[in-house]
């Protein structure tokens, strides 16, 4: 069976993933005992990646007759690793960057004849590593204190400064050093024609990335090998309003017209470039010469011995600012005490203050004024000239008050913050906004006001704790914490798992606490063995400070479930600062069954030309696996699929099978995964056996598929063909677009359609509206030129627009609108998916589409009861635009041999829907945070 090829980088692109997904990393500890007892220990991760690109071509030239008078090898490189990112390089920077040499190799060749490429072949390879620790100390109050590398420096600082408070961090800088090498073969068709002919023409260097108040500069320059052929007559920028030019600029000065002259740029005018191109004595230009420009091709036209390179590129010229999408503010005073007052503390973080400055902060006392709202009485502001008249000033803080703080940032010159910014975005003290915090830009973006979430309070008990963890596992996984947060007030010390077989065997989230196992620690989870849960939380330093304590009555949730403990479970110190919870639950971990054969019957698997595809298949009732889709394929980028979700998996729909072709069988299963009532994971492995329609048959993984088979999907290419058998009649589509409202196609004189596609309007100007009358537009299909009924353009007033800020919509758009009724910003409708109810095995639920912009919402629908064989996913993944799936963090951890269906999005082959289902398990990395503050008596 012929493999199917992928798109070109994909198999390398994937390969690279899966390789370097198994690179460990480890968990680093620092010496920490010269840490003063008001220095906070804390370590993180960084993790920076070195590419360097290689590419290779084996070239072969042969002469007009096909004979090859010429062999070598031609090497390329983007330089010594010089693409650096913070996480993997994507496909589009492998892509690009492998495009751009392949030109370099391939530009002095295309002057000689026609270059094709084949036998293309790709390979990742780990150089080495480098890593350091970085030191950072940051004060409760004043400038963070930076030691570099260097561990002795920071100890020698501590034993200076014994009375220090605040937090102490330890960064792991790792950085992975990578080669990409690209190699293929090169063959170059030398021309027949004379070698004073011009075939081919390459332009480089031409600058388009003006800003305004730019002046135009002549940039372009002739390829060095064609030097001697020709050469660059002059370069044009025309500015163009109404689709007509209104000035323009030429490089030569000469007389080209009499439009003014363009001497700068101006911001928000469209420019459109242009050249010219002059041969050389003894040279002319083919009347077929291809042209580049910075390694695009472009179109041309002689324009007597000239070639005439027009509407090259446009451009807008726009000022750019740098949007800030995230802030962080640091060494903010909450912790005041009784009768203290309020003073400047914050800073922009370090790293951060060549972008925004402190603009203010401010405390606001806060009053009840019924059950539910609360109002400010009284205010501070570190710059009085923000300070709002009418209201007390707040000169000191007291016990029983309950405050609230903000502080403004300011952006500074050639940056704003972004609109779309949140307190998602923001920290405060090297911690996210507690729930309740908000922010907001103002000035036109200048500004950013962000209100911390939680008031200071008095005293009270800790009703709960919630909070998620892992709790299950399969047999022979290493032992995983979460070390997840739980809120402002309370931090998780760590969690525990012990062996239940007397072994004294056990794991702890702590290296600290790890010291107490004596070496006897878990490094794999036995199957058949059962181990007990406990875990340790503290109150953390906010917390203190608004006077939260543990007591006997604090309750313990779980991934959102009540654990129901007796006294004995509980143990608490004397201040109510710490609070233990042992034996929490038991766990066994889960057994994991392979599935041995798979069947799929009542598939329809016999076609005659013109036949349009059909998918009858189904998996046997009581099986531990499901069909999920079935498809059938002509090459990688054509064929026919059964299900919605995936119909972007081909560039090319089969809509009815031809005679003379065959086609492959292909299918997708997934397997039932975990079973709770057998505590039981079902996989299918790489011996697993596939029977359709009662018939073993062949298959093989889709190339770039490395998988060992060993998971919950089967995406298979099986060795099933069909071959559709003639009817007599063949199918001749004519040129003419058909259409209705909705669509445009091309059709058989039998009637039967192809290219059936909706339609693609834009806006056409009838009559434009005047002060005096009203005008007329209509909406035309770019493709078949189907028009809809024209409408009114309102007259034009004088009447000044308000439009408010409120969205007003119907069932198709929103938009604002003035209270003369004049509309503005209308836009469809940006739906998602929202769950009204989760449907059970007992019941269904319900669901509905909502705007994301307005809120407006669609009709709620049914989500059918789940049954044995369906997916949840099935529903969600229907293309609409815009999908919500909610799901707990512990549920999909809970579930780890479950997999996820692939979603749609960008088309392409098949590949690139396997390659989402790989992509998909990702590995976690968390830095946990380690307070100085240990019991070691517990």
């Amino acid at each position: 069976m012929k493999k199917t090829k992928p798109k070109k980088l994909l198999t390398v692109l994937l390969t690279l993933y899966l390789a370097l997904s198994i690179v460990p990393i480890t968990a680093f500890a620092v010496e920490i005992d010269f840490l003063p007892q008001g220095v906070t220990y804390l370590n993180d991760f960084k993790h920076t990646y070195h590419t360097q690109v290689n590419v290779t071509a084996n070239v072969s030239v042969k002469d007009s007759n096909g004979a090859v008078v010429e062999t070598t090898q031609v090497s390329k490189s983007s330089g010594e690793f010089n693409f650096i990112t913070e996480g993997f390089p994507s496909a589009e920077v492998l892509q690009t960057a492998v495009g751009n040499l392949q030109t370099e190799i391939e530009t002095p060749y295309k002057a000689r004849g026609t270059v094709t490429s084949e036998n293309e072949n790709a390979g990742p390879i780990i150089d080495h590593f480098e890593s350091a620790s970085l030191y950072t100390f940051t004060p409760t109050s004043g400038n963070p204190v930076d030691f570099s590398s260097d561990l002795e420096a920071a100890k020698q600082y501590f034993n200076e400064h014994s009375d220090a408070t605040g937090t102490f961090t330890v960064i792991r800088d790792v950085h992975q050093y990578q080669i990409y090498d690209y190699t293929y073969d090169l063959t170059v068709q030398e021309n027949s024609q004379p070698a004073s002919t011009i075939t081919s023409a390459v332009v480089k260097n031409v600058k388009f990335n003006y800003q305004p108040g730019d002046a135009p500069q002549a940039t372009a320059e002739v390829y060095n090998a064609d030097a001697d052929k020709y050469e660059i007559a002059y370069e044009c920028w025309q500015e163009f309003e109404n689709n007509e030019p209104v000035a323009a600029w030429y490089s030569d000065n000469g007389s080209h017209g009499s439009l003014p002259t363009i001497t700068e740029f101006e911001s928000g005018k469209r420019y459109v470039y242009s050249l010219m191109l002059k041969p050389k004595d003894g040279y002319s230009f083919n009347s077929e010469t291809t042209v580049t420009v910075n390694g695009e091709s472009v179109k041309s036209s002689l324009s007597g011995e000239y070639l005439y390179v027009p509407a090259v590129k446009t451009i807008t010229p726009t000022k750019q600012n740098t949007v800030i999408t995230s802030a962080a503010v640091e060494n903010v005073k909450l912790d005041y005490k009784d009768g203290e007052t309020p003073r400047t503390t914050a800073t922009a973080a370090t790293a951060d203050r060549d972008k925004y400055d402190i603009l203010y902060e401010c405390w606001g006392k806060l009053e009840k004024t019924d059950e539910y709202t609360t109002k400010s009485v009284a205010y501070w502001y570190s710059d009085e000239d923000y300070c709002p008249s009418g209201y007390a000033d707040l000169t000191s803080f007291d016990k029983d008050g309950k405050y609230e703080y903000s502080v403004r940032l300011e952006a500074k010159d050639g940056y704003i913050f972004s609109d779309s910014i949140s307190a998602d975005d923001i920290t405060l003290n090297g911690k996210s906004l507690p729930e309740g915090s908000f922010v907001m830009t103002l000035d036109d973006n200048r500004t950013c006001v962000v209100t911390y979430g939680m008031n200071m309070r008095t005293d009270q008990a800790v009703e709960k704790i919630d909070f998620n963890a892992r709790i299950n596992f399969i047999e022979g996984d290493k032992p995983y914490f979460l070390n997840s947060a739980v809120d402002p007030f309370i931090d998780l010390d760590h969690e525990r798992w012990d062996a239940n077989d007397g072994s004294g065997y056990g794991i702890t989230s702590s290296d600290y606490w790890n010291e107490r196992y004596n070496g006897k620690l878990i490094t794999e989870f036995e199957a058949g063995k059962s181990y007990t849960y406990g875990v340790y939380f503290k109150i953390s330093d906010l917390g203190m400070e608004e006077g939260y304590r543990f007591d006997k009555n604090t309750k313990l949730y779980i991934n959102g479930e009540e654990i129901t403990l007796t006294p004995d479970q509980i143990s608490i110190d004397d201040s109510g600062e710490t609070i233990w919870f042992m034996n929490v639950l038991t766990m066994t971990p889960t057994t994991v069954k392979v599935i041995d054969v798979v069947e799929i019957n009542n598939v329809t698997v016999s076609f005659k030309d013109g036949d349009k595809p059909v998918f009858t298949g189904k998996s046997p009732e009581g099986v531990k696996y499901a069909y999920n889709c079935e498809w059938w394929e002509l090459d990688s980028k054509t064929g026919a699929i059964s299900a919605d979700f995936f119909s972007g998996a081909y560039e090319n729909k089969i809509t009815a099978f031809e005679a003379g072709k065959t086609y492959h069988y292909g299918v997708y299963v997934k397997a039932v995964g975990y079973v709770e009532s057998e505590n039981t994971t079902y996989v299918f492995g790489p011996n697993t056996k596939l029977k359709i329609n009662g018939e073993f048959v062949n298959y093989k993984r889709y190339e770039g598929d490395t998988s060992d088979g060993s998971d919950s999907t089967m995406w298979v290419l099986t060795d099933l063909t069909m071959t559709p058998a003639a009817d007599g009649h063949t199918h001749k589509y004519g040129t003419e677009w058909k259409y209705d409202e909705t669509n445009h196609w091309h059709e058989c004189e039998c009637g039967n359609k192809a290219d059936i596609t909706a339609h693609n309007f834009k806006w056409i100007v009838d009559r434009k509206a005047t002060t005096a009358e009203k005008g007329s537009k209509h909406e035309e299909c770019t493709v078949c030129g189907y028009k809809k009924t024209a409408v009114d353009i309102p007259k034009i007033d004088s009447h000044n627009h308000d439009y408010g800020t409120e969205w007003k919509y119907d069932s198709t758009n929103h938009w604002h609108e003035c209270e003369d009724g004049e509309k503005a910003d209308i836009t469809a409708h940006n739906f998602k998916w929202i769950i009204d109810k989760e449907a059970t095995t007992a019941e269904k639920g319900s669901k509905h589409e909502e705007c994301t912009v307005c809120g407006y919402k669609k009709t709620a629908v049914d989500i059918p009861a789940i049954g044995f064989g369906s997916s949840s996913d099935d529903e969600a993944n229907k293309p609409t635009n815009t999908v919500s799936s909610e799901s707990s963090s512990a549920d999909q951890l809970n579930n780890t041999a479950n997999t996820a269906s692939p979603k749609t999005g960008n088309s392409g082959n098949i590949i690139l829907w396997i390659a989402l289902l790989f992509v998909s398990g990702g590995v976690f990395i968390a830095a946990t945070a380690v307070d100085r503050k240990k019991t070691k008596n517990k």
